[in-house]
């Protein structure tokens, strides 16, 4: 699906341009550091200007990585690009403990994404959160939880994902342009777990039109992320993104389309008003609970709901139900004979509640 034009500054792409600039037309070092180098100035935002299409390898899920992973992504949607991000999931001591006694490995995974995508805490991430949510509302973006299993079928442990030769031990992307020319990046992951933000993030970078070993290196970053996207990697188990923080993630899409410049990734300062702002969906969920919480109360509640249900009470059933509504949250017995459908009257009498 394309992108209506963005707002951007003077020094990025113009989509006034016929084509986007090509990888194969900029100066790129060999490797960036950030102690050294502006990664996100100098690697991220001039190779998504080029980029029609970028996958990514990141740490664990978090709305902290999800910012990270998102630096400089504005600058793609000039290009109509497409995004692929694989993460994995940081799961507790509590939650392997709750897989081996039997619980879902789905269950559990849904519980701690949610767990771990908190509100963000400044305008740079407010903006990341943004694009990602009109990405993914204009699927653009997709995104992928890859769990490594142990021999037994259970997640290994979050630490030793790490660990060299682990599917997180490394993070990696590769830009693709129009031409098809790659740029694939490689490092060190500090994206997962604790101290990310204080780490001194490093990586190399390899060019497909280098050919020799810098082609075979793009061509084996792509056929490790094809594996593990396509679900076809050993002792690797992959989910599409649950549905329940697709929805959750959304709630960020701005009403019109998002804007853009270079300056709103450096721009940390705290979110107006609040900390930890509401996404818009929330706010008016919090305005109508306490309607909603006292709905039973209204005088109409109980006759609308006997006539939306398919069933007509009897009337010593009506006489009941109308003097629990009356003394509601005080506990009752309902010691009918058997066959005479307690089951159906206790729906009935919680029905408005």
């Amino acid at each position: 699906m394309g992108f209506p034009p963005l707002i951007c500054d003077a020094q990025s792409f113009s989509p006034q341009n016929a084509m986007p600039p090509l990888l194969r037309d900029r100066p790129w070092k060999i490797s960036y550091a950030s102690n050294e180098n502006n990664p996100v100035a100098e690697f991220y935002i001039p190779a998504l200007e080029c980029a029609v299409q970028y996958d990514r390898k990141s740490g664990f899920f978090s709305s902290a990585i999800l910012s990270k992973v998102a630096r400089g992504i504005g600058a793609m949607l000039y290009n109509k690009g497409r995004m692929r991000l694989i993460l994995g999931c940081q799961f507790t001591p509590e939650d392997l403990q709750a897989i081996q006694r039997g619980y879902s490995l789905r269950d559990t995974l849904i519980a701690r994404l949610d767990a771990d995508l908190k509100p963000p805490e400044n305008l740079a991430h407010i903006k990341h959160f943004e694009i990602l949510s009109w990405l993914i509302q204009t699927s653009s973006l997709d995104i992928k939880i890859a769990i490594p299993l142990t021999a037994d079928g259970s997640p290994e442990d979050s630490q030793r994902q790490l660990e060299p030769h682990h599917i997180f031990h490394e993070k990696a992307g590769i830009f693709t342009d129009i031409t098809g020319d790659q740029l694939a990046f490689s490092g060190s992951n500090n994206e997962s777990l604790n101290g990310w933000e204080t780490n001194v993030e490093s990586f190399h970078v390899y060019c497909s039109w280098e050919d020799g070993r810098e082609l075979e290196r793009v061509r084996e970053e792509s056929l490790r992320f094809e594996q593990l996207w396509s679900n076809s990697a050993p002792n690797v188990r992959v989910f599409d993104i649950p549905e329940a923080i697709q929805k959750k993630l959304l709630r960020y899409a701005p009403a019109t389309q998002p804007t853009w410049n270079r300056h709103a990734e450096f721009d940390t300062s705290p979110l107006p008003n609040s900390p930890h702002p509401t996404p818009a969906g929330t706010r008016e969920e919090s305005e109508l609970f306490p309607q909603l919480a006292e709905l039973h109360r209204h005088p109409g509640c109980l006759d609308f709901c006997l006539k939306s249900i398919p069933i007509k009470p009897w009337p010593h059933q009506l006489k009941i139900l109308r003097s629990v509504a009356q003394k509601f949250h005080q506990k009752i017995i309902i010691a009918d004979e058997v066959g005479l459908v307690k089951t159906i009257f206790l729906g009935i009498i919680l029905r408005p509640h």
